[in-house]
């Protein structure tokens, strides 16, 4: 079964590229930073993901490349290293409490590092260094949980200081989300970590990077809630509530709509963790978001994910209306394929390749058969021995178009009738939603399974009103201006 994109799913930075932030960047520098906060990083136009954690880095001296920095050059950061080993590791490790000169070299000395601009060059690897060296090998449960909360309160006190360079405070709320439980195993979290992730990510005020990571650290929180259950889920869910609840009623930003709706998806992908059902207002509002073309795609089918899973009688919505907002939603969906389709055979007409429609005397294209080559040439496999049809719309937009469909088929009406918008419905209305969900399901599977252009358009043939009439017009022969294609790159998949 296909799974969302894992664009998204950790948290680095870059720490070459955020040091060339300055304090007085504009839009363009902090849009960079977002980008860098969300395990991305700019190349040439596109968007490619940052290094792994884990993985050697050129500051890291590696063998063959030229360091971009040297921590023994800055000879703060190398007493700091010096000192934790001797006057604050070592007490821990004995078995000596969280004392007061301990919290002080954690407060005053060790996280104003994240700050300090002779670190920019090797600010990832600081980053990284202080969880080791402040918390990691703490053998006293009460003294680790003491340190991991000293470290989360100054870092959660760097990244709302307006002072403080963005580069610092989007490490220090990258360094939140990367604190771990006291076995320092790789996919746990230091759970009282969530109360600082929420408090940021759910604060407007706040630069959007520094939300953003915020939110990354709360998305792996939920990830480990959702593995673990019980209590767990319970600690998350008073944790991250009000903040997701907070973020999914922001109105959008019309200044940064990019950040605004990946926050968005973000807080909606977490929403069923935290809530269960829907109060009516809550409702309302997801109601609104599917239904508003300003918002991305994304946006749209994990709101319609969201309404469905926690929707009930007491929701208070217009089911009705809703149902066929969800289907608008799923013909819209597919109509972006259809988009980047029609623009990539109207520059093969432009270019002389051909998709039929009266070029030299060749077969007219039909639906399935995009990219027809002149003179009706056929595929392997067809009796005739021809050219194999080229596939125009991009592997990685059918993937995502097959998730989005079979998404909002659960958000409709589930296999088994029991949840879903359609289940406040009875009689033909429900029959009718049901159908329309066994469609979203039938050809989002089959395109998760075939990719290919045909299932686009044999979906739209189905569900997109008045498309029965036109199914057998040839495809190469729409009238008017193409469409501009989607973004291939743009991880909401356009509007």
């Amino acid at each position: 079964m296909f799974r969302p994109s894992s664009l998204f799913a950790r948290a680095g930075a870059t720490p070459r590229l955020m040091s060339r932030r300055r304090s007085a960047g504009g839009r363009g520098r902090r849009w960079a930073a977002v980008l860098l906060a969300t395990g991305l990083v700019v190349a040439t136009g596109g968007l490619v993901p940052a290094q792994e954690e884990g993985d050697e880095t050129a500051q890291d001296g590696e063998e063959g490349a030229k360091p971009a920095g040297d921590a023994t050059r800055n000879a703060a950061w190398t007493k700091i290293e010096q000192d934790a080993e001797k006057s604050y590791k070592e007490p821990l490790r004995t078995g000596g409490g969280f004392s007061p000169a301990a919290e002080d070299f954690v407060v005053k000395k060790a996280m104003p590092q994240l700050a300090n601009d002779a670190n920019r060059p090797i600010l990832d690897r600081v980053r990284r260094k202080l969880r080791d060296i402040l918390i990691v090998g703490i053998t006293d449960d009460r003294a680790f949980d003491e340190a991991s909360k000293a470290v989360a309160d100054a870092a959660v006190t760097i990244a709302k200081n307006p002072e403080a360079s963005l580069a610092a405070r989007v490490n220090a709320m990258l360094l939140v989300g990367e604190l771990r439980a006291k076995d320092n195993k790789d996919g746990t979290v230091w759970p009282a970590a969530v109360n600082q992730l929420g408090a940021v990510a759910g604060d407007a005020t706040l630069d959007p990077s520094v939300r953003v990571a915020a939110m990354a650290g709360l998305v792996r929180h939920a990830d480990v809630a959702k593995r673990t259950g019980g209590e767990r889920v319970t600690e998350f869910t008073k944790g991250a509530r009000p903040a997701i609840l907070a973020i999914v009623a922001e109105k959008p930003s019309v200044e940064q709509p990019v950040v605004s709706d990946w926050l968005t998806s973000r807080a909606l992908s977490i929403l069923t963790t935290v809530v269960k059902s829907s109060p009516k207002e809550l409702a309302s509002t997801l109601v609104g978001a599917i239904n508003d073309k300003s918002r991305s795609l994304d946006v749209r089918v994990r709101a319609a994910a969201a309404l469905g899973a926690t929707v009930t009688p007491k929701s208070e919505i217009q089911a009705v209306e809703a149902t066929n907002g969800v289907t608008e939603l799923a013909v819209a969906v597919l109509e972006v394929d259809e988009g980047i389709l029609r623009d990539r055979r109207y520059e093969q007409l432009m270019s002389g390749g051909g998709t039929g429609g009266g070029m030299g005397g060749g077969m007219p294209g039909r639906p399935g058969m995009p990219g027809m080559p002149p003179g009706g040439m056929q595929m392997p496999g067809s009796g005739g021995g021809g050219m194999a049809v080229p596939q125009l719309v991009p592997d990685q937009s059918l993937r995502r178009t097959a998730w989005r469909l079979v998404t909002l088929a659960d958000a409709l009406l589930t296999e088994d009738g029991k949840a879903g918008v359609a289940a406040l419905l009875s009689g033909d209305d429900k029959s009718a939603s049901q159908a329309y969900a066994e469609l979203f399901r039938k050809y989002g599977l089959e395109l998760d399974e075939k990719r290919t252009d045909d299932v686009i358009l044999e979906a739209l043939a189905a569900l997109r009103p008045g498309d029965e009439e036109e199914a057998a017009t040839p495809a190469g022969e729409t009238e008017g201006t193409p469409a501009k294609p989607a973004d291939d790159n743009d991880p909401f998949g356009g509007k």
